[in-house]
């Protein structure tokens, strides 16, 4: 008898936690979206620049943080702003990062219709992994050499890792491996 009545404590406890940590965030910007994609039918693309969460997304404790730090990334990335993507990155992806390469990279692309898809944590590698899609357009001469398209909608796993309180975009095997097709 004394061992069901911990086991439903516990299973009571439990509930309450998670209720707590995946209720509605008050903080979160805007709506989840349902889509795969934030572009809507008709919408210029690549789509609206703001970051948005899906349902699934939307419930992580972590969303608003993972929010901003993509929306100062893709903001970035858009504005060809190299200082704010630095500050959106971890120090490792920094030392990797050549300035030129990256403006070179860049000088054409313009991104939107970002949807944060899914955020898991990985407690032992104290990191997140998102995956997000997005529309990307650039010119051909930038696009991927996998896919020379003006526009492209991106399917990725960015790894996110906490560096100094803040949450940043890191290197990982996971970020190598992205799904691509023409729009």
């Amino acid at each position: 008898m004394p061992a069901v009545v911990v086991i439903t404590g516990a299973a009571v406890a439990a509930g309450m936690v998670g209720r707590t940590l995946y209720s509605r965030p008050p903080e979160a910007q805007g709506d989840p979206v349902v889509a795969s994609s934030a572009v809507v039918s008709g919408e210029p693309l690549p789509g609206i620049s703001q970051v948005r969460l899906s349902p699934d997304s939307f419930f992580h404790p972590d969303r608003t943080a993972v929010q901003s730090v993509l929306q100062r990334f893709f903001d970035a990335i858009n504005r060809r702003d190299f200082a704010q993507w630095r500050g959106t990155v971890s120090a490792r992806r920094v030392s990797q990062t050549v300035e030129s390469t990256w403006a070179a990279a860049y000088e054409t692309t313009r991104d939107g219709g970002v949807v944060v898809q899914r955020v898991e944590s990985d407690v032992v590698g104290r990191r997140l992994r998102v995956l997000i899609s997005f529309v990307s357009t650039q010119d051909v001469e930038k696009a991927p050499v996998a896919l020379p398209e003006g526009c492209i909608r991106w399917r990725v796993v960015y790894v996110m890792v906490w560096e100094g309180g803040e949450l940043k975009v890191d290197e990982a095997p996971e970020n190598r491996t992205p799904q691509m097709e023409k729009c």
